[in-house]
């Protein structure tokens, strides 16, 4: 044991001394720090404390049994999970929960909102559900374009209505009836009616179409939900979407199709009609009867690393054949297409019906019944050969979830 003096400053700009006991010795190549208290006051000695370079197993382990997240219960939990997000082994996604930043960097870009979005919820606690395109992640709806930059909640309480948005997410009051309300594995949502209706309120007018249409397919009544939205902004889209979407489209691709027949004031054309030589063979995604033309919509996923990618190709062009056979004429796109120029496609679709003036007769054709296949179509299932005179709501084109006058990302239409 030993004893030297320290001579230093006080906050006060006072010199002073004071007498240090020693219990240790130098090391060579030891890093201490020897830090004074005051005037004249014994100083302490501190280690460097190394740094940590991964999580600790403890929180792997929430992370990995919360489905990627872990949550702060308690103000121990706290306290050790802000210490390992300031020291950058933790992603804060909303207040309480955090992610392992290498398992948030494996996710795309829907899979990380869908994320984000669960944590947002945890985060309001009960009483909160998640809405809009954040309920679209858990039941079932198609992602379309980029995700929005917020999570989306409502609180189905009317008071006070309104909407609060902070940094990790936006809530909105509104009177929200308990017959639109579910619970997804354990996550509380508005059901894939009313989530239709809110994502129209804001997305492109395509896209709320597609997404009408799963939701139609997948047993869901969106009319129902109108009511409920009088008076807010955008109301027109989410009515256009009630009126005019269909459970007999089976794919965004075929809906995105369909609008761009009814943006440029064409034909209604029928949605996966069937049509043969006397017997139904074939379906066609959209059918203009009078014309004796279709539409096919042609997804790259078929084709892609499949190892009967041949075999696809061999029977579509066989089935192709016997379409033109039967004297229909077909246009086909795909993504690029119908997602990011709709203009261009609905001036191929008046082009193609140019061409294909309407006949006396109509070709035949069959009805899709999800259930029974082709059925003979009933009075009301035929579509007139006029142009439909639909009249779009006022920039449909806008998608406001990336507050720019786009459709999909992509710059209006020309």
């Amino acid at each position: 044991m030993g004893q030297f003096w320290l001579t230093s400053v006080d906050k006060f700009g006072r010199w002073g001394r004071g007498r240090l006991s020693t219990g240790w010795s130098y090391q060579q190549g030891a890093r201490r720090r020897i830090s004074q208290t005051g005037r004249g006051s014994p100083s302490c000695l501190h280690m460097a404390r190394p740094r940590r370079t991964q999580l600790p197993q403890s929180i792997q382990a929430a992370i990995s049994a919360g489905n990627g997240l872990v949550s702060a219960d308690g103000p121990h939990a706290r306290q050790q999970l802000h210490v390992l997000h300031r020291e950058g082994l933790l992603l804060k996604l909303a207040h309480g929960q955090y992610t392992a930043p290498g398992f948030w960097a494996e996710l795309g870009e829907w899979d990380q909102y869908a994320l984000a979005s669960h944590a947002y919820q945890l985060s309001c606690g009960s009483g909160t559900y998640l809405a809009g395109w954040s309920a679209a992640t858990l039941n079932g709806l198609p992602l379309l374009g980029r995700p929005p930059q917020l999570p989306e909640a409502v609180h189905p309480k009317p008071k006070p209505r309104g909407a609060q948005r902070g940094r990790f997410g936006r809530t909105r009051r509104e009177r929200v009836p308990d017959r639109h309300l579910r619970d997804y594995n354990g996550i509380p949502a508005t059901g894939a009616g009313y989530t239709t209706s809110t994502i129209a309120l804001t997305a492109s007018l395509p896209i709320a179409l597609a997404v009408g249409d799963n939701a139609l397919r997948r047993g869901a009544n969106v009319r129902t939900t109108l009511p409920d939205f009088k008076g807010r902004t955008g109301v027109a889209r989410a009515r256009f979407v009630g009126d005019y979407a269909t459970p007999l489209a089976e794919s965004p691709l075929e809906s995105l199709g369909r609008f761009a027949a009814y943006a440029g004031g064409l034909p209604l054309p029928i949605p996966n009609a069937w049509v043969g030589d006397g017997r139904p063979l074939f379906r066609v995604d959209g059918l203009w009867p009078w014309h004796w033309a279709g539409f096919e919509a042609d997804g790259a996923v078929k084709y892609n690393s499949r190892a009967d990618a041949a075999l696809i190709v061999a029977n579509q062009q066989e089935r192709e054949w016997v379409l033109r056979r039967l004297g229909l004429d077909l246009c086909r796109y795909g993504w690029a297409r119908a997602f990011n120029n709709i203009d261009e496609l609905t001036k191929r679709f008046a082009r193609l019906l140019a061409d294909n003036p309407v006949r006396d007769e109509p070709i035949r054709w069959w009805k899709h019944d999800p259930v029974l296949g082709p059925v003979e179509p009933e009075a009301a299932d035929w579509p007139s050969a006029d142009p439909s005179g639909i009249i779009l709501p006022p920039r449909w084109w806008v998608d406001h979830r990336y507050h720019e006058s786009t459709y999909g990302g992509q710059r209006k239409p020309a």
